[in-house]
């Protein structure tokens, strides 16, 4: 055998091993791929998840709450204070009338206790006052085009009716005398001029109607700010829950698919983010529970109870005008009679006791009703909420209020039983007459009409005054409350998303 190859060498073997093998191409096209439904993607979608509803819960809460705290700075800031000044310019005007009335009665006596000029002095004041208020309302209500045009119009109308009080007051000095009570016929018609102005001839309309309407007006808006504030709190509330439900829902799953995925008990890092997700909801929700409480107390508990009170602050300084305007008129029949029935119509205002159909009987329901009440069941009293003291009564609230508001109906009550006392002095004659003007005008001495409806005032603005503290305190409180929300939830959100990353990124780097 030379060792020639006379036979092809057989390639089955190599062959098989070439065809069983894995060539380099082939290492290319089957690299394994993750599937989407594995730890590391549904690891990475739950936080996903978390950060984008924590970011999207402190965008929406926080704009909420700057919207809220918006609405109870408007009701604070821009409502009360117009209220205020359009209800102490009703007072104002109502004290302007009673203190030109009383200047009118003295003419040039000088043998009266309140001499002409102090009458002068004190309408004086009220007329400064009064402007003061119009300036003030004009800050109040800028922006508001409805309510300061019908701020222009009372200050026009305001404008023509202390015109023609001077004119009045001068044609009294002129022409007026020197016994009290003698007003001539002349200067009654220039009084009855300026109270056709200020409270129209059909004593519906005139000044004192424009001023009622703008402070209406104010009321009106008050109450729908502050029912848009209350809304505004009470969609919070239910945004804070909503979120903060969704948030804790997502981390508990997130913590019980690791328990069972990793075997490890508690994760402290989505612990803690889970205790972030319970301060959102929890403390959200109080937070702004406790601002709407805070509102509540400022606006329903105390401002409602300032409105009633200061309403029958103006109108008690009305009646208190229509006793004077009655002696003023004692020998002009149909004219007192008119002033009679003013009287008697803003007495069921201030107080709408069951029993009165005029005034002396009315004054006797009073009475009845003040001996009646204790401080623990002003709750009980026959008076409705359609007048100032049946609103007060059903809306006691802070420490001391009961004992002030009583002490209030009780000053009503003798100022009412001195009236009765005043409109059955005999008025026939000069001197009956002068000691009529002296116990409706002389505030110094002790059982005088004056001096009790001086006393039923500052007991009034007793109860005013503690009202208003509790605004002034309670507002502050319930915009500072929800103003933390303001900002809160961006750290929140912040604070969750770190503690999420952190608990979930130890795991996938497991995954690298």
């Amino acid at each position: 055998m030379s060792g020639t190859l006379t036979q092809a060498p057989n390639r089955s073997t190599a062959h098989r091993a070439a065809t069983s093998g894995t060539s380099f191409s082939d290492h290319l096209t089957h690299i394994p791929h993750a599937p989407r439904g594995t730890t590391p993607n549904f690891l990475r979608a739950a936080v996903a998840a978390a950060g984008v509803l924590a970011v999207i819960a402190a965008v929406v809460l926080t704009s909420a709450a700057s919207g809220a705290r918006a609405q109870i700075s408007t009701v604070g800031n821009t409502d009360a204070p117009s209220v205020r000044a359009t209800d102490d310019f009703l007072f104002r005007l109502q004290d302007m009338d009673a203190q030109l009335v009383n200047a009118l009665l003295v003419n040039g006596d000088t043998q009266v206790h309140v001499p002409r000029a102090a009458s002068e002095a004190l309408y004086e004041n009220d007329r400064t006052t009064a402007d003061l208020d119009l300036e003030n309302a004009t800050v109040a209500l800028a922006g508001d085009q409805p309510a300061l045009k019908q701020l222009h119009t009372v200050s026009d109308d305001f404008g023509q009716y202390q015109a023609q009080a001077a004119r009045t007051l001068a044609d009294d000095e002129r022409v007026g005398g020197s016994v009290a009570g003698a007003a001539p016929v002349a200067v009654f018609t220039g009084y009855q001029n300026g109270h056709d102005l200020l409270f129209g001839t059909d004593d519906k309309g005139g000044l004192m109607k424009a001023a009622a309407d703008l402070e209406r007006s104010s009321r009106d808006a008050i109450d729908s700010s502050a029912s848009s504030a209350n809304d505004s709190l009470d969609v919070m509330i239910a945004k804070f829950v909503a979120f903060g439900m969704v948030l804790l829902s997502i981390l508990i799953v997130l913590q019980v698919y690791m328990f069972r995925r990793f075997k490890r008990a508690v994760n402290p890092a989505l612990a803690g983010a889970t205790v972030v997700a319970l301060v959102l909801l929890v403390g959200g929700a109080a937070g702004t529970a406790a601002a709407a409480g805070d509102f509540h107390t400022a606006k329903n508990d105390a401002f409602d109870s300032v409105l009633a009170l200061s309403e029958a602050n103006a109108t008690s300084a009305g009646i208190n005008a229509d006793e004077s305007r009655w002696l003023l008129a004692h020998d002009i029949s149909g004219q007192r009679g008119e002033y009679e029935q003013s009287f008697f119509r803003a007495e069921n205002a201030i107080a709408d006791v069951p029993g009165g159909t005029d005034i002396p009987s009315y004054a006797g329901a009073v009475y009845q009703e003040q001996k009646a009440r204790t401080v623990d069941d002003l709750s009980q009293t026959s008076m409705t909420r359609n007048s100032s003291f049946g609103e007060e009564f059903h809306n006691i609230t802070f420490p001391g209020e009961a004992e002030a508001a009583l002490n209030a109906f009780s000053a009503y009550n003798t100022y009412l039983q001195d009236d009765a006392q005043l409109r059955n002095m005999p008025l026939d004659t000069p001197a009956g007459l002068k000691a009529a003007i002296d116990f409706d005008t002389n505030a110094t001495t002790l059982g005088s009409s004056d001096q009790a409806f001086n006393a039923y005032s500052q007991a009034l603005g007793d109860v005013i005054n503690l009202n208003e503290a509790q605004f002034e305190s309670s507002m502050p409180a319930a915009r500072n409350g929800i103003g933390t929300w303001t900002w809160l939830p961006y750290v929140l959100a912040a604070l969750l998303i770190g503690l999420t990353v952190l608990g979930l990124r130890p795991r996938l780097n497991e995954y690298r």
